[in-house]
């Protein structure tokens, strides 16, 4: 597997309902569920249709930016997903916390409004996850959904971050057992999810991440895999006037869409705000490095980090853990050195579906 990126932390507080921005269609109606758009809800029903030929199904995470948190928040509700899908794995979510997740989203048990709070702070992100609302609420958008699944059809979210126990750590070396989230997805991925029978997984996670000729862990997926059992979506989240020619060419840029890679312009410059996602800036097709394109409509996408204040409580804690991030060499030392303790649970290293 793959050696790791560094090592960084998550939280959470209250939950908000879902309410999806509005879109430049909404004249022609909104559509019933959670998209806000009949534009969007169709992106969703093609994005959800790439089960049929896919095992894994990759979109970019939210990193702050609202739209495709928004639009996950939308292909949740919709029959064309639920039909389909049986797990979504995030990088916004605690892999050591998946019985929690679990209980709050397939068992549908009553928590507190801070119980969830641990799957974003046991991360490597925490002061991003924790202050964003649109994760929260993606969370209660699929909650209400399972609501409505009798429990085996239920989606499953999966923990694609660190799944660090903090009230373990006492100094840098106790991080030996656990492994970074770019050494935990390839074993998540190849050695439980692509060995389920009958697995459909939408993997949402940094877009840095998820290109193929990238330096990340994908390569592992295609090797292992091979590229029929993937497909890769790049998202543009807005409409830059330089760009509207290249996404006319696929759909309406007035309008949210889904293309696959056949209908990319062969002739035309990529999007730029595709290309700052690529080392290697349009030296190859657009079609090398995804299987598809979303486009989230005109309208500006608004970054919410911070929108969610960090609890007196939880900034204690922050402190508490990057205080043994002082020596950050002594902190990847232990945590390389550890590798034969990485996985010597598995296969019991992922708690079953309740």
């Amino acid at each position: 597997m793959r050696k790791s990126l560094a090592l960084t932390v998550v939280l959470l507080s209250a939950v908000t309902p879902f309410v999806p921005a509005a879109s430049a269609d909404q004249s022609e109606g909104a559509s019933r569920d959670g998209c806000g758009s009949s534009a969007l809800s169709a992106a969703a029903d093609a994005l959800a249709a790439k089960f049929d030929d896919h095992q894994f199904v990759f979109m970019g995470s939210t990193h702050g930016d609202a739209k495709i948190e928004e639009f996950l928040g939308c292909l949740v509700t919709r029959p064309a997903f639920q039909r389909r899908a049986t797990d979504i794995v995030t990088e916004w979510a605690s892999s050591g916390q998946q019985k929690l997740l679990d209980r709050y989203l397939l068992l549908l048990e009553p928590l507190p409004t801070d119980g969830i709070a641990p799957v974003f702070l046991d991360t490597d992100s925490p002061t991003l996850w924790t202050t964003l609302p649109q994760i929260r609420q993606t969370i209660e958008a699929l909650r209400e959904v399972n609501r409505t699944l009798e429990p085996k059809k239920r989606i499953r979210v999966i923990g694609g971050n660190e799944g660090i126990d903090w009230a373990r750590i006492k100094a840098p070396e106790d991080f030996a057992p656990y492994p970074y989230k770019t050494n935990l997805m390839p074993h998540l991925i190849l050695d439980h999810l692509a060995k389920t029978p009958g697995n459909r997984t939408l993997v949402v996670y940094g877009e840095a991440h998820i290109r193929y000729q990238g330096k990340n862990f994908m390569g592992d997926f295609e090797d292992a895999l091979g590229r029929s059992k993937l497909f890769v979506v790049g998202a543009v989240r807005d409409l830059h006037e330089e760009e509207r020619r290249y996404l006319a060419a696929m759909g309406d840029p007035a309008k949210p869409f889904f293309a696959d890679a056949r209908r990319f312009p062969a002739s035309q410059p990529w999007p730029t705000s595709l290309r700052t996602s690529f080392e290697e800036q349009q030296s190859q097709p657009l079609a090398n490095y995804i299987d598809g394109l979303l486009y989230l409509g005109p309208d500006g996408d608004r970054d919410l980090t911070g929108s969610i204040p960090l609890s007196e409580a939880q900034k204690r804690e922050l402190d508490r853990r990057n205080s043994f991030r002082s020596d950050p060499q002594r902190v990847m030392r232990a945590r390389s050195q550890g590798r034969d303790q990485w996985f010597r649970a598995h296969p019991n290293d992922i708690a079953p579906r309740p």
